[in-house]
């Protein structure tokens, strides 16, 4: 029922915008005369209109005006998209989170290299042989009966760190004499001979 009755208001709303742009069009062929005053009546649009006289063009009646009421639409609803903002953390915070991952480089222990003594010159060849045959009869790791006197010259061991404190050596301070490197051992002695000369041995090698 309500299909019906918009259709028909739609026919009639048609017949009214057509019937209009007739008498607009009529009005404008008439040179001199005013435009009659449109008003359409719905009850009578369906009627043809009058033939125009040839003498002369008699104003339609005034009908009534009829107001179309106006299609009201809906209030838009369109909801606007949300946006969402991502505020970056400075990168001073992000560094802050993130744990460390620079290397420790291990420091590597330091290499020991052994300090080598010169050999003694072939004049002192002969009395450091002598020393050490008659003290520990060669050998380089005896140690007295006592425990006082070590190594191939039978050093004790306040008398072996004098020495090497004399010589330069102060890595030898502090190290049995029995413990130390044949060599080691031969250029203190050899720094003692030319120190003190045969005293300390008691004088017998010369």
């Amino acid at each position: 029922m309500n299909d019906a009755v918009a259709f028909r208001r739609r026919v009639w709303f048609g017949v009214i915008v057509v019937t209009a742009f007739v008498l607009l069009g009529i009005a404008a062929l008439i040179p001199n005369g005013t435009p009659p005053s449109i008003h359409l009546d719905a009850a009578s649009a369906d009627e043809t209109l009058p033939p125009a006289s040839s003498t002369s063009t008699p104003a339609p009646s005034p009908a009534p005006s009829t107001t179309v009421a106006p299609v009201v639409s809906a209030p838009s609803t369109t909801v606007a998209p949300a946006t969402t903002t991502t505020t970056a953390a400075p990168k001073r915070a992000a560094a802050a989170a993130t744990p460390s991952t620079t290397a420790v480089k291990a420091t590597p222990p330091p290499v020991v290299v052994p300090v080598i003594a010169p050999a003694p010159p072939p004049d002192s060849a002969a009395f450091l042989a002598c020393v050490r045959q008659r003290e520990s009869h060669g050998n380089y790791r005896a140690v007295s009966a006592g425990g006082t006197y070590r190594g191939a010259y039978q050093f004790a061991q306040s008398s072996w760190d004098l020495t090497a404190r004399h010589a330069g050596r102060a890595d030898l301070v502090g190290v049995p004499p029995d413990q130390a490197a044949p060599a080691d051992q031969d250029a203190l002695a050899f720094d003692l001979y030319k120190w003190q000369g045969s005293k300390p041995w008691g004088g017998s090698c010369s």
